[in-house]
């Protein structure tokens, strides 16, 4: 089965991807599932699972005061700005899996600190091996690198924020029925990839961040009066 492990919906603060224009690009991409790790927000995969006609892995990626740090199959949101030690301890109480997106990726913003990424290496399950979206191929290379010395599988994902972004990179691994089985069967994955996504998207996204959180806080105020 043919996964891209690293996907954003427009429940994220920087993507305007809605989730039927998702839904419609990874079917007509031949993929046959994704894992939606919108930042600090779980509601868009949790109602993209009730509907899509391939696997949603519901997944967060959480702004820790360590940085980014992943969770695979929660079900509950984790609130962002806790320790990344709390973090992981809120991942395990809902048998979630502790994944490290871009671990070592040089200009990718809000990125788990590397010291800590290093404290930490036993509390991880899994690591990304290649994501579309990092500046510097060797930057995945020494995240592979990093999970084989630790014994780690790894994934590949776009982190696609945009169409255009998603099945750039995705994982092919046996199918599987639970978080454990997932995390087995990905020792004996393959990652696949594509080409970079170029640098201007990503730039885009950035320049999108400011005005989007804005309205959204500005929206959520006027639904509460």
């Amino acid at each position: 089965m043919r996964f891209d492990l690293h996907v954003h919906t427009c429940y994220s603060y920087d993507s305007l991807l809605s989730l039927q224009r998702l839904a419609e690009v990874v079917s007509r991409r031949g993929l046959d599932g994704i894992a939606v790790l919108d930042h600090d927000e779980i509601e868009g995969a949790l109602r993209l699972r009730q509907w899509a006609p391939f696997k949603v892995i519901v997944g967060e990626e959480i702004g820790t005061a360590h940085g980014g740090i992943g969770a695979l199959f929660v079900e509950q949101r984790i609130s962002p700005h806790l320790s990344a030690e709390e973090t992981i301890a809120r991942i395990r109480e809902q048998d979630g899996l502790v994944f490290i997106p871009h671990p070592l990726a040089r200009g990718v913003p809000g990125r788990i600190q590397e010291r800590q990424l290093y404290e930490l290496i036993d509390q991880i399950d899994l690591l990304e091996g290649y994501n579309a979206r990092t500046p510097f191929a060797a930057d995945d290379r020494r995240a592979r690198q990093l999970a084989a010395r630790h014994g780690l599988p790894v994934a590949a994902g776009s982190d696609g924020h945009f169409a255009c972004e998603i099945g750039r990179a995705w994982t092919e691994l046996d199918d599987f029925d639970t978080p454990q089985q997932f995390l087995a069967n990905l020792r004996q994955a393959t990652l696949h990839y594509t080409t970079k996504t170029p640098y201007l998207i990503p730039a885009l996204t950035v320049a999108l961040i400011t005005p989007l959180t804005i309205w959204r806080v500005l929206r959520r105020a006027l639904l509460r009066r």
